[in-house]
């Protein structure tokens, strides 16, 4: 057999292409996972501990028994994540392979559905082509810098937008077959157990659907009904919650809940006198709009998506430009009711940014990694349909692709790493690493708090036993002998390591582990209050790309 016909039998076979783009997908997101990014960041440590408390004792890290939301830091995360990262760890013990592999996974997985979810969308007007196209699809999924990024660490967010894209599939393969209806109401409610932005993208894409599809809907109406009395049982258990507890995470990064908009306003209402037409003029209401207008169009901005979405280098690649906005012009065009299902998907993601702070935001809008990846491939279709000298062209494209392409590799790999290697909480191993010889030595030992959680950090490398720490009572501030300063978005009541007089709290058997900010503060102190006592740096300690994060400080 020769290869032009080997060729053609892979080219006919497309699960076999499909196998081995998510081979390379899977590649990209678990190769050096542990390492890459460089430490686990603390949320990722504080689900990873979490899920090992409950693998071990049933309870939380506060001790509630098999909680729908996990108070954290009091940002009470849903469930999802957690349990599945249970299950990981059942497999792969506590260790940071378990934590991210869970989003590595169904980031791979991702690969697979959207395959299937483009196909459904293409199946009746590119009936001969629709699996080249999702094909095609699919690949530019697998190397995103987008995706790869969110599926290398433990995000929730790339798991629901998995079950977001999940349930989407199932409802648009129910206009054939009305028992997908039951499958995608359970996918929609795992993404709503697994992030709080499915909430505003899954009601949307319901509704538009059935707007669409009101006849298809109405022929199997009793499996509609059926699937929607599924789906609510499904999620009475964690409604009352996200009614109450479930709040705070979404208060937290509210525009609603930013003073800074509406302040200014309420001020020159009072100046005005408070008349009719100043509460009219200076309306907190249009300080929101502007505010959501402003937030939801950053998510769309070039820049974003081509040139710093995920830091040196943007959300896609700059290669993808042209065929992203042929994609857009082609399913515009589409004669087909099912181009508004990829709009109303598009387009309801950011409102999740729109309404809340720090935006632009790739993780928040992660879900659109689907369709902007479905915009690529059905351009590049189209271009390589209608190209002339295809060999010559598809081959330069094909170099251009892989010269981007490797240059992500290098900076993710290379010089992310690094760079990044702070805000991913690195030398934090190290310090559990030091503290596990060392500790013995000392009865208490204060931690420095402005860098992100200590204490969950310790709990997690150090492999702390979640039985003794629930009847400790253990706490962000203190387990055992170890002491915590106020982390820097903590109510006051903590030690402040930086600003303290760190006598008050020593004794021959007192260690203290300062970062260079609490070291430099508290020479400073000493030298204005002119003490007779001083500090005595005993070593530092580096992380892995970082060095003298940490310092081990004596009091003399």
């Amino acid at each position: 057999m020769n290869q032009k016909n080997s060729f053609k039998i892979i080219v006919n076979r497309p699960y076999v292409l499909l196998f081995a783009i998510m081979l390379i997908a899977f590649l990209l997101r678990v190769i050096k996972l542990s390492d890459i990014p460089a430490s686990l960041s603390h949320d990722e440590v504080a689900i990873g501990y979490n899920a090992w408390s409950i693998l071990k004792t049933g309870s939380d890290e506060y001790g509630v028994k098999f909680p729908l939301l996990f108070r954290s830091f009091d940002d009470y995360k849903l469930p999802g994540y957690v349990y599945l990262t249970a299950f990981s760890e059942f497999i792969f013990g506590l260790t940071p392979f378990a934590v991210r592999f869970p989003s590595a996974m169904f980031g791979t997985l991702s690969v697979g559905v959207l395959y299937f979810f483009v196909k459904a969308l293409l199946l009746k007007t590119h009936k001969n082509d629709a699996f080249k196209i999702a094909l095609l699809c699919a690949a530019v999924l697998a190397l995103s810098p987008w995706h790869i990024n969110f599926s290398r660490a433990a995000f929730e967010s790339n798991v629901s937008a998995f079950f977001i894209l999940l349930s989407t599939t199932f409802l648009l393969k129910a206009r054939t077959n009305s028992r997908y209806y039951f499958r995608s109401s359970i996918s929609g409610v795992l993404a709503l157990y697994t992030y709080y932005s499915s909430r505003v993208i899954l009601p949307i894409v319901y509704m538009v659907y059935i707007f669409l599809y009101f006849h298809d809907v109405r022929r199997s109406f009793r499996n509609v009904i059926f699937a929607c009395i599924l789906g609510i049982i499904l999620l009475l258990p964690l409604i009352p919650q996200m009614l109450s507890s479930g709040m705070s995470r979404v208060n937290q990064v509210s525009i609603f809940e930013d003073k800074s908009l509406t302040n200014p306003y309420s001020e020159a209402i009072v100046k005005n006198g408070n008349s009719i037409f100043a509460r009219s003029v200076y309306n907190r209401r249009v300080a929101y709009a502007q505010q959501f207008t402003d937030n939801y169009l950053k998510n769309f901005a070039p820049d974003f998506y081509f040139t710093n979405g995920t830091g040196p280098m943007g959300l896609l690649y700059f290669w993808e430009i042209p065929f992203f906005l042929l994609g857009i012009y082609s399913v515009a065009k589409l004669k087909s009711k099912s181009k508004w299902i990829i709009f109303a998907f598009y387009l309801s993601v950011p409102i999740v940014g729109g309404l809340t702070v720090q935006q632009p935001n790739a993780l928040r809008t992660l879900p659109n990694v689907f369709i902007t990846s479905l915009f690529t491939g059905i351009g590049l279709y189209y271009f390589g349909d209608r190209v002339k000298r295809k060999k010559i062209v598809l081959t330069l494209a094909a170099f251009i692709v892989a010269l981007f392409f490797i240059r992500f590799l290098v900076m993710y790999f290379d010089y992310q790493k690094i760079n990044q290697a702070d805000k991913w909480g690195d030398g934090h191993s190290q310090l559990a690493s030091y503290l596990r010889v060392n500790q013995k030595y000392y009865d208490k030992i204060y931690i420095t708090g402005e860098r992100w959680r200590p204490y969950t950090y310790l709990l997690f490398y150090t492999n702390y036993d979640p039985k003794l720490y629930q009847n400790e009572k253990g706490s962000r501030y203190g387990f055992g002998r170890y002491k915590f300063g106020r982390a820097i978005w903590d109510e006051p009541g903590g030690i402040d390591l930086s600003t303290d007089d760190l006598t008050q709290y020593a004794d021959r058997k007192t260690l203290f582990i300062l970062s260079k900010n609490d070291l430099n503060n508290q020479n400073e102190l000493i030298n204005i209050q002119k003490r007779p006592y001083r500090l005595k740096v005993i070593e530092s300690i580096n992380g892995k790309y970082n060095s003298e994060i940490f310092y081990v400080v004596k009091i003399q």
